[in-house]
């Protein structure tokens, strides 16, 4: 996985652009992720399709955001539920 997201960007509305040509989003081309490279390291423009700004791919992170969240959800169910079951 992070083989190919180390190189993964995402643009405003969710199209992925990727260093590694075997993680390519849809009509990307080699020369669309040399553009994206130029436009974040020297402010040089947005590549052509895509729209700024830019979202680093950090999938690591964001599962253990979620895994936290829905726990979270799980503990407050089962306490309403624990609530209920010792209601008379």
């Amino acid at each position: 996985m992070l083989t190919y997201e180390s190189a993964m960007w995402f643009d405003a509305n969710g199209r992925k652009i990727a260093g590694n040509f075997n993680a390519h989003g849809q009509g990307q081309t080699k020369e669309h992720f040399q553009q994206l490279m130029a436009h974040l390291d020297e402010g040089g423009p947005v590549p052509d399709g895509y729209a700024a700004p830019f979202y680093k791919a950090d999938r690591e992170t964001e599962y253990r955001q979620a895994h936290a969240a829905f726990s979270d959800r799980l503990r407050q169910a089962e306490a309403v539920q624990s609530i209920k079951a010792g209601a008379p």
